[in-house]
């Protein structure tokens, strides 16, 4: 059973290299344009896709410049159904993307694997009419086969500047087992973490062929770490929530 989850998480890293790999080198030209410009990245999703923002926030490796858009009422953290029932509210992403404070030139990561409930488009088109460039993640073929269930009538794919397709079948687990109706062991996270930690990768590369130096942390256990990511703190402390 093991293995079978392997294959198949290998099977969609697979098709998302040789399907996306040009869309996700546009979310990072998308993204080093905007760090060029002094913006920086807003990541939002409802429930599990909020995982995302945590995974990008705050990371060894990673840029510091992200800003994870978490909320009580919209993660399961704080309450599984409450988390459902929020994410179909009108006007809920407009008030979490202006608290958070999207700027025109920023750039918001929308993340939905469904992409069909109020919260994900809401929080594209809000960020749209507040300046900043929307990059969304989500099953492409799944979310076509639902209905939309929004005030907007749209799905997140047919709201936001740049697509990235995470290639998630319908449901989300991928295992089945004989003589159980269910399937079970989800993939979304596995590979929106992958295509996240890819555009952050890119968008360094990118911003090192600028001659501009990557704002980057460093481990905590890592010589010279506390003096480097203090600076961080302070470049960035005037607009990322969670510093």
């Amino acid at each position: 059973m093991m293995g079978k989850y392997y294959n198949i998480i290998n099977e969609l890293l697979k098709r998302i290299m040789e399907e996306e790999k040009e869309n996700i080198e546009k979310a990072a030209e998308i993204l080093a344009e905007s760090i060029e410009k002094g913006g920086i990245l807003h990541v939002i999703g409802a429930g599990h896709s909020a995982m995302l923002g945590e995974e990008l926030f705050y990371r060894a490796g990673g840029l510091a410049l992200v800003n994870p858009i978490l909320d009580t009422d919209i993660n399961i953290s704080h309450g599984a159904e409450k988390s459902t029932a929020m994410e179909k509210i009108e006007g809920y992403a407009r008030i979490l993307l202006k608290t958070a404070k999207v700027q025109k030139g920023d750039v918001v990561m929308v993340v939905s694997t469904s992409g069909v409930n109020q919260f994900p488009v809401e929080a594209a088109l809000v960020s749209k009419e507040l300046g900043a460039k929307t990059i969304g993640i989500t099953a492409v073929e799944y979310s076509k086969s639902l209905t939309p269930k929004n005030k907007f009538g749209k799905r997140l794919f047919e709201v936001v500047d740049l697509v990235i397709d995470n290639k998630v079948p319908p449901g989300d687990a991928v295992l089945s087992i004989e003589g159980f109706e269910m399937k079970i062991a989800a993939v979304s996270t596995i590979t929106n973490c992958f295509i996240g930690n890819s555009i952050v990768a890119l968008t360094v590369e990118k911003l090192i062929e600028k001659g501009i130096k990557p704002p980057v942390w460093i481990s905590a256990h890592l010589p010279g770490a506390e003096e480097h990511n203090s600076k961080l703190f302070e470049i960035y402390g005037n607009r990322i929530k969670l510093f």
